[in-house]
């Protein structure tokens, strides 16, 4: 028997490497119904000489859009931006077959936000210090 062991440190090809294997091992035990593995959607919200005052990043994968990142710039907010990223990020997830989206945030970042447009809480990590705690949630978009 060979003695393996852990380090604390991995290149990028090495990295690669670990991805690349686990995406064989799921395509060939649950191959997607899409033409594709996956797919960034990356939204950019940009005013005047394309000043980025917020965006939206994420990925389509198996059907579902993950929603990463969305951020818009502290006095943008309550403007209706939020909500337009969102509705763009679904409609693109929509064209490209996805049945639901998914994403987490944090108690003291946006999850009223995300309730108010239509996404539902389906668990919550509550083990944090601090009182923080992390929601997931989802939405259906048929």
């Amino acid at each position: 028997m060979q003695n393996l062991i852990i380090r604390n440190e991995m290149n990028e090809k090495e990295k690669e490497y670990i991805s690349e294997r686990l995406m064989e091992y799921n395509l060939r035990i649950a191959p997607p119904n899409q033409d594709y593995i996956s797919k960034n959607v990356n939204l950019a919200l940009k005013g005047e000489n394309s000043k980025l005052f917020g965006g939206l990043i994420g990925k389509i994968y198996r059907e579902c859009l993950f929603i990463d990142i969305l951020w818009v710039d502290e006095n943008k907010r309550g403007l209706g931006y939020g909500k337009k990223l969102l509705i763009e990020a679904e409609k693109n997830a929509k064209e490209d077959l996805c049945i639901f989206v998914h994403l987490d945030t944090f108690n003291f970042q946006a999850p009223d936000f995300y309730i108010k447009n239509g996404y539902e809480i389906y668990g919550v990590l509550d083990l944090y210090s601090n009182d923080i705690k992390r929601f997931y949630l989802k939405k259906e978009l048929y």
